[in-house]
C-alpha cells in the first residue's frame, strides 16, 4: 500500500477510537440496559480505545516514512 493510504487509515482508526470512547461514555451515563458490570465495561472500552489509538499512530508513523 502507498504511504498516504497508511496515513489515512491511521487517521480513520483514531476517529473510530474516539467514536467508541464517546458512545460508550454516553451509553454508560444514560443507558438503562447493562449486560456487564460497569467496571468490566469500562476496562473493555479503555482497552479497545487505547489499542486503536496505538494502531492508528503506528500506521500514521509508517505512512510518513
Amino acid at each position: 500500500m502507498k504511504s498516504k493510504t497508511f496515513e489515512e487509515f491511521g487517521k480513520s482508526l483514531l476517529g473510530f477510537a474516539n467514536l467508541i470512547g464517546g458512545f460508550s461514555l454516553i451509553n454508560t451515563l444514560f443507558g438503562n440496559n447493562h449486560n456487564l458490570p460497569i467496571g468490566v465495561t469500562f476496562f473493555v472500552v479503555i482497552y479497545i480505545t487505547i489499542t486503536f489509538y496505538i494502531a492508528g499512530l503506528k500506521l500514521i508513523d509508517k505512512g510518513e516514512e
